[in-house]
């Protein structure tokens, strides 16, 4: 039986579908084709493969003005960070997931496809292992395991990697919460600052303070902050960049 793609409308058969969580489908040909290959459409609705859509076409639009020419630039501030697919440009507080094609083999690469993140926004970075059997010998593959806050669309996704630790180490060193002597100070002054913060906001709410609300509020961000590390300077970067886009 033939269905409609829920974006296009064209007529399409069950080889040529997708079939969303909500019961719609859409076409593989040309919709689907609009999304990045890491989007997982199996458990998607429509309103998730609308919303990542216009991610990946406001995302590709920036990461080509922005991402691409830091990639031959000689200015050490502007030089980006990259984790296989993954780009971090520190300077404009964003991290990108790009997929590249080529014009010819191997020649002539360019990215038609794209996903733009504030860095600030990366809550999640963990290193995942697993163990598949091949030709009867185990072999084991390294993922991280991204997933961003503040996103709609495709907020979170995988990566292989060789090793995950240099991936973590390097976010951890970005964020301010990685445990070394040099943020010992860093991590042990958030800590101390969201303890206080914490107790004045308990205090406020058991005398039945006025601000009681937004002291707490405030403890919720200390402890954010404890945890996470402080990201205020790094998103006042993403959103400077990603004001012209977003007007």
């Amino acid at each position: 039986m033939a269905q409609k793609c829920a974006i296009c409308g064209e007529e399409i058969n069950v080889f040529q579908s997708q079939k969303l969580t909500d019961g719609n489908y859409i076409c593989r040909k040309t919709c689907k084709k609009l999304g990045m290959k890491a989007f997982d459409y199996v458990h998607a609705d429509l309103p998730m493969v609308l919303a990542h859509n216009a991610q990946v076409e406001e995302g590709t639009k920036i990461f080509n003005e922005l991402f691409v020419p830091r990639m031959k630039t000689k200015e050490a501030d502007k030089k980006l960070k990259s984790f296989g697919h993954v780009y971090v440009a520190p300077d404009l507080g964003l991290t990108a997931l790009a997929e590249p094609e080529y014009k010819f083999f191997i020649f002539g690469k360019y990215w038609p496809r794209a996903v733009v993140y504030r860095t600030g926004d990366l809550y999640r970075y963990d290193v995942k292992k697993e163990s598949k059997i091949v030709d009867g010998k185990e072999q084991t593959e390294t993922f991280i395991e991204y997933e961003f806050a503040n996103t709609p669309g495709m907020f979170t996704f995988r990566e292989k990697v060789t090793s995950g630790e240099p991936v973590v180490k390097y976010f951890n060193s970005v964020f301010g919460i990685q445990k070394t002597v040099a943020n010992a100070g860093n991590t042990f002054a958030n800590q101390i600052n969201a303890v206080k913060a914490a107790a004045g906001a308990v205090k406020a709410a058991m005398n039945g303070d006025a601000d009681a609300e937004a002291r707490t509020a405030t403890a919720f961000d200390a402890l954010n902050t404890a945890k996470y590390g402080d990201r205020t300077a790094i998103n006042a970067k993403a959103d400077a960049a990603l004001a012209p886009y977003r007007k």
